[in-house]
């Protein structure tokens, strides 16, 4: 049986400090992310700049999913990139802010 994150914590030996891996397991190592668009074509420059993030951030090729959806104001475009761990996930995350 896996511990939970609060049992991996209390085994660390030193006092007041956690282990990396008892916070990032690479359990999730997808960022799903969603903008409105006026068009396809904005919605195809939002996408390239998300890919060109995530390329410059990860070791691997990361694997880009997306879909553009017609909405009443323009196009909604959803995207799910995966990245081969979730230190590159977070790292990633962080530069979206």
């Amino acid at each position: 049986m896996s511990k939970t994150v609060a049992e991996k914590i209390e085994d660390t030996p030193a006092c007041c400090c956690v282990d990396v891996g008892s916070i990032l397991d690479n359990s999730d190592t997808t960022a799903t992310l969603t903008a409105e668009c006026a068009d396809e074509n904005a919605a195809n420059d939002v996408l390239a700049g998300w890919q060109s993030a995530a390329n410059d951030i990860a070791s691997e090729p990361v694997i880009v999913k997306h879909q553009i959806d017609s909405i009443e104001q323009g196009v909604q475009l959803t995207a799910s990139l995966t990245f081969s761990c979730q230190a590159e996930l977070l790292i990633f995350q962080l530069g979206q802010r």
